[in-house]
């Protein structure tokens, strides 16, 4: 690629063009990251949080950049080589990103959903269901990334950068996959990670309050969410939660836009919603006039919203409701999203892992919790540092009014001071009720389960998957529903063996 076809290719994102030489140099390889930086690469300048590559021009023509991308100007004297100037270098990097890989995701279905909460348990049903049907499908997300026989655990983001993502893309079409099912994020669709694709279907399930440590306001993080919308194929379907979801914010024809939930003008509605220890059962009648009994092994209110969503984006894609019904039946669910353990059962008690860590998502895991236990609710939870403070009480309020028992700890402070978070929350907490502060939080949770009487149910939410805590310093292996295995084992069995 030619830097005339860059220049062409970006149209009115390109501001001005300095080109000292009136040259047309040809690039191997377009890289935003200056430590693998190869001679003729056409490089982009990105101003990070931590680093601003703008700063190193001189130092990256040295490297060999044949042309730099920038949306900084750079006013060092000794770079000589041409400089494209734009409007946005993120988004130019998804761009040409794509663009040198050839855009594999034309070659793909793809599915993208987007939400506050459920996203990983929808792709992860999507690529279960598709892997019962025998269609090779890659999954990207929170908890793994799938691609043929690679696996790759812990990912670093729920969505991936632009070179990570075509690369995923590209080896998804190499392993023969017909499908690509990925979380989308909503720092992603302001970070322009996906920019350079384009989506089949996308998914909404929701939007409450998160993450406005990085988004200025609400609104700003609600437009990230619809702006997948406009990232769909010309003949792309957005299938929609209809309860919590205006469609008349979407700006697409009706006729591509599906919705589901509980009300009456829901396109796939849910019915005579049943809820066990052991999974649920509910109706869904289609927009076709059928309805089917659905079963899963997933528990709660808000699991139903997810299960539906999946039926409605694999009923559109034209898959037959009795193979998709019979298909989640066998969803064991999610790692880390209300995941019992059931160790605790011989002691008598329940104890549940959950992800939630918004005040909605604490909300309906408290709810579908009470609905279960004729016991009292002990809620063990923190909130995570380098993230937004002002959720932070209104998690605590939501705690107090729908248990019995909290028990205030740290969750992944980061770079945030752990005593400081602690404080934050108990602005929140309902002071008549019997709460604990407990910072360390394998001693939090052995409290908890040393609290539980019979019938009780100890929540540990926050953590769900995750196999470490992060904290100031260093990163250190802590999985909560191990915790929790160990001390039943260690603590619980030896005093009953006394």
């Amino acid at each position: 690629m030619r830097l005339s076809q860059v220049i062409e290719l970006l149209g009115n994102n390109v501001l001005q063009v300095v080109n000292p030489g009136n040259i047309d140099p040809e690039f191997e390889h377009v890289e935003s990251d200056s430590r693998v930086l190869k001679e003729n690469d056409l490089f982009i300048c990105i101003r990070g949080q931590t680093f601003d590559s703008h700063l190193i021009a001189r130092e990256l023509q040295t490297k060999g950049a044949a042309c730099l991308i920038a949306e900084r100007s750079i006013e060092d004297e000794e770079v000589i080589i041409p400089i494209v100037y734009v409007k946005d270098s993120r988004l130019v990097e998804a761009l040409l990103t794509m663009e040198e890989y050839n855009h594999p995701y034309r070659k793909l279905t793809t599915i993208g959903v987007t939400g506050t909460n459920g996203k990983t348990t929808i792709t992860t049903l999507v690529y279960h269901i598709l892997s019962i049907f025998e269609r090779k499908a890659s999954l990207i997300g929170t908890v793994r990334n799938v691609v043929g026989d690679n696996i790759y655990t812990n990912p670093k983001n729920t969505t991936p950068g632009p070179f990570e993502l075509a690369k995923l893309l590209q080896l998804s079409t190499k392993m023969k996959s017909e499908y690509f099912v990925m979380e989308v994020s909503s720092h992603s669709l302001t970070m322009n990670r996906v920019e350079g694709m384009r989506f089949d279907v996308g998914v909404l399930t929701n939007i409450t309050r998160d993450h406005l440590d990085f988004h200025p306001t609400f609104e700003d993080y609600f437009r990230a969410k619809m702006h997948l919308f406009s990232l769909l194929k010309s003949n792309g379907l957005a299938i929609v939660n209809g309860d919590k979801i205006n469609i008349a914010d979407i700006h697409i024809s009706r006729n591509r836009i599906i919705t589901y939930g509980f009300g009456d003008e829901s396109d796939y509605r849910i019915e005579d919603l049943d809820i066990s220890r052991t999974g649920m059962d509910f109706t869904i009648h289609t927009p076709f006039g059928s309805s089917q009994r659905v079963y899963t092994r997933l528990i709660g209110e808000h699991n139903a919203y997810n299960v539906a969503a999946v039926i409605a984006l694999l009923n559109s894609l034209n898959y037959d409701m009795d193979h998709i019904v019979k298909a989640i039946s066998s969803f064991g669910g999610v790692p880390g999203r209300f995941e019992f353990v059931e160790e605790a059962t011989k002691y008598g008690f329940d104890v549940v892992i959950d992800f939630a860590h918004t005040p909605d998502a604490l909300e309906k895991l408290l709810r579908t919790a009470r609905r279960l236990s004729p016991g009292r609710l002990i809620l063990v939870f923190g909130a995570g540092g380098s993230a937004d403070k002002g959720k932070r009480p209104l998690m605590a309020e939501v705690s107090s009014r729908f248990s019995d028992v909290v028990i205030l700890t740290s969750d992944d402070p980061k770079n945030d001071d752990p005593a400081e978070i602690l404080q934050d929350l108990e602005h929140g907490i309902d002071k008549f009720k019997p709460y604990l502060v407990i910072p360390d939080r394998r001693e939090a949770i052995s409290v908890a389960l040393t609290l539980a009487n019979r019938q009780d149910m100890v929540l540990i939410a926050g953590r769900g998957h995750e196999d470490f805590q992060i904290l100031k310093d260093r990163k250190i292996p802590f999985n909560d529903k191990q915790v929790v295995k160990d001390i039943l084992e260690n603590k619980f069995r030896r005093h009953i063996k006394k």
